[in-house]
C-alpha cells in the first residue's frame, strides 16, 4: 500500500511531465500518453516510487529542454540518474549502438534503471514493426533481444522480465509478418 504523500509525488510528476512537454515538448509521438502508460506500468507492479517517477520521466531529457539538473532539482538525484542513464545520448549516430549504450548505463545504474528500461521497451514493442525501413525494423527486434539477454540478472526475478521474455517472440513475429507484406 502506497502512502498518501508518496501518490502525491507521483501526481506531481505527472504534472511536471504534461508541463514539460507542453512548454518544449519535440517529438510528434504521444509521449506524454507513452511515459505515463509506463510509470503506471512500475506503479502496478509495486516498484518504490522513485522508480515509478523515473518511468513517468524517463523521456524528458530526450524530448523537451529539460535538463537533468532540473530534474535533480524537483525529483531528486535517485530520480535524475536513472533518467540520465535512460536518455540516448546524442553524440551516437548508429542506431543500435546509441541504444546499447544506454543499455550498459542502465545496467550500470542497477535495477531501479533496468526496470524502467524494460518497461519502456514493453510499451514501445507494441509499435515495433511501423519503422519506415527493413533496416528499424530489424535493429528493432536486435535491441530489444540484447536487453532481455543482457538484463536478467538485474530484473530477472521480476514479472516485468517474464513479460519481456514472453512478448518477444509475439513482437518478432509480428516485425516479420509486416516485413514479409
Amino acid at each position: 500500500m502506497r502512502s498518501l504523500g508518496e501518490d502525491e509525488e507521483i501526481e506531481r510528476a505527472i504534472q511536471y511531465l504534461v508541463h514539460s512537454f507542453e512548454s518544449t515538448g519535440d517529438n510528434p509521438k504521444p509521449v506524454i500518453l507513452h511515459s505515463s502508460r509506463v510509470g503506471m506500468d512500475l506503479y502496478d507492479r509495486g516498484f518504490d516510487s522513485h522508480v515509478v517517477v523515473s518511468g513517468l520521466l524517463h523521456d524528458l531529457i530526450e524530448d523537451t529542454d529539460t535538463t537533468a539538473e532540473e530534474i535533480r532539482s524537483e525529483f531528486g538525484n535517485d530520480v535524475a540518474e536513472v533518467v540520465e542513464a535512460a536518455s540516448f545520448d546524442e553524440d551516437i549516430d548508429d542506431y543500435l549502438e546509441r541504444h546499447y549504450d544506454i543499455y550498459r548505463r542502465c545496467f550500470e545504474l542497477g535495477r531501479s534503471a533496468v526496470a524502467v528500461k524494460a518497461a519502456d521497451i514493453l510499451d514501445n514493442s507494441d509499435y515495433y514493426g511501423l519503422g519506415d525501413s527493413e533496416e528499424l525494423q530489424e535493429n528493432q527486434i536486435e535491441k530489444m533481444r540484447y536487453f532481455i539477454d543482457e538484463s536478467e540478472p538485474y530484473i530477472g526475478e521480476e514479472g516485468i522480465y517474464q513479460e519481456l521474455q514472453d512478448k518477444f517472440p509475439v513482437v518478432k513475429e509480428r516485425v516479420r509478418n509486416r516485413l514479409r507484406d
